[in-house]
């Protein structure tokens, strides 16, 4: 997801010719003058790797629909379309061939991921993996880690004409922007929609209530979002989840700028002020929805250990709940 949503799509429009692999017709997919249709998780084999450096089997439990092929399958069949013949018939082969060339994945096969078997890199030639990393020192000469202080960035603060803080992150419910988590019914209709999350005196102050339609507008661009009333968030912040998609998306309020310690997007760098369009609405979350009280906690999530921790403070407010 890059950050200027706006400069992305004057590019897109600018290309002499464009293709797309994707499982569904995405919004970048709109501007492809080719689409390779791919086939998801359950309906190829190969493997993934998490952030937890974890390496995983996926095994093929349904046949891919219509004309989408897994995703190696339309790379190999474009490289012999261009010449080039690799041979493949299976992705254990892709993954031998990569542990050949790659020391990180040196000691990975097809064979030590049967069944529910993973591995961490690195990997040893003979199979051992790296549950810990740096167990014998840093990557330095002299094996210590190199720590540096961070300091809080004050770029987006609020002033008279971009009075409110927009901040930035996930919901439990959908993936990203929700390319993927809309298209499925029960999911879509935990949350059918985005919203941005306005506090109770901040949306006393404005005016309006729950399902009031507002217009977001920063020094890049403008965003129009439906409002949730939560005391999830204070005073004049503003909570707007990465599934926001079309007018809602938070791409329209950010620019080129990114973290000066991550030099990743600054999505929680924004400041905007707020265009009231329709004091009251429907609201965007349904009654079953857990934020209105059904909660349904994993059985593993122990949170009452956490709350009875002597360093932790239970949120001013908040009444707490059996698991």
């Amino acid at each position: 997801m890059d950050a200027n949503i706006n400069y992305v799509t004057n590019a897109f429009e600018k290309l002499d010719f464009f293709v797309v692999q994707d499982l569904f017709l995405s919004r970048t997919a709109e501007f492809a003058d080719v689409i390779l249709p791919a086939s998801p998780s359950l309906e190829k084999d190969g493997t993934f790797t998490n952030t937890e450096r974890r390496i995983q089997r996926l095994y093929q439990a349904l046949e891919p629909v219509g004309d989408s092929k897994p995703d190696w399958v339309i790379l190999t069949e474009l490289a012999k379309e261009m010449g080039y013949d690799w041979g493949y018939q299976h992705p254990s082969e892709i993954m031998d061939e990569a542990a050949s060339l790659t020391p990180l994945f040196a000691g990975v096969s097809y064979e030590l991921l049967e069944g529910y078997n993973s591995l961490q890199w690195p990997v040893e030639k003979d199979g051992t993996d790296s549950p810990v990393l740096f167990l014998d020192g840093f990557p330095f000469e002299d094996k210590k880690a190199r720590l540096f202080p961070l300091e809080f960035n004050y770029d987006y603060e609020t002033n008279e004409t971009y009075d409110l803080h927009v901040n930035n992150g996930r919901v439990l419910e959908h993936f990203h922007e929700g390319n993927m988590t809309y298209k499925s019914p029960a999911i879509a209709r935990e949350m059918p929609m985005c919203y941005v999350e306005v506090s109770p005196e901040l949306a006393k102050e404005r005016g309006i209530e729950e399902g009031a339609e507002v217009k977001l507008i920063s020094h890049t661009g403008e965003a129009t979002c439906v409002v949730h009333v939560t005391d999830r968030v204070r005073n004049n912040e503003l909570y707007l989840p990465l599934n926001s998609s079309g007018e809602s998306a938070v791409n329209f309020l950010s620019d080129n700028r990114v973290d000066k310690d991550t030099n990743t997007p600054a999505y929680k760098e924004i400041a905007v002020r707020m265009e009231v369009l329709k004091k009251k609405g429907k609201s965007p979350l349904p009654d079953h929805n857990f934020r209105r009280g059904n909660r349904q906690p994993q059985i593993g999530v122990q949170v009452e250990q956490k709350w009875n921790r002597a360093d932790y403070a239970f949120p001013k407010g908040k009444v707490k709940q059996n698991g």
